[in-house]
């Protein structure tokens, strides 16, 4: 798989690099997170700003209404992101977050984690209409 390399344009100089994995748009791979006629993209520095906003927005929410365990300091997980551009012309963005890894292979592979609760979650984003369209935590064995 095919990944594109991380550029400073990606990242303020204050982010933490080491938490943030991107990858290219895979039609096969990512069919059910994205149509298949999307295109892939990039994300710029402010979008991935836009998309720290809306994650914590997101889990504010979520930690609100929820009975089971919190997400603690969502700015700490560890994000994988895949962009597109719908057909429609719009930016969407897939994020997978984990508070934790235990080995690099998350830089190259997704991570398809089963259970776990509120270490794992994910969410897709409309950027262009900043829009949270899937918001989905991990259930508990």
């Amino acid at each position: 798989m095919d990944i594109p390399p991380l550029q400073e344009h990606y990242l303020d100089k204050n982010s933490d690099t080491q938490r943030y994995a991107f990858f290219m748009f895979d039609k096969k791979r990512d069919r059910d997170i994205f149509d298949k006629n999307s295109k892939p993209s990039t994300l710029s520095k402010e979008e991935l700003e836009d998309i720290e906003r809306l994650i914590n927005k997101e889990v504010e929410a979520y930690n609100s209404t929820t009975k089971g365990g919190k997400i603690i300091q969502p700015d700490k997980y560890y994000k994988q992101f895949i962009a597109v551009t719908n057909t429609k012309g719009e930016k969407e963005v897939w994020v997978n977050c984990s508070c934790s890894v235990m080995t690099e292979y998350w830089k190259t592979n997704i991570s398809d984690v089963s259970d776990g609760g509120s270490c794992f979650f994910n969410l897709k984003i409309n950027l262009t209409l900043r829009k949270v369209l899937h918001f989905g935590v991990n259930g508990m064995a």
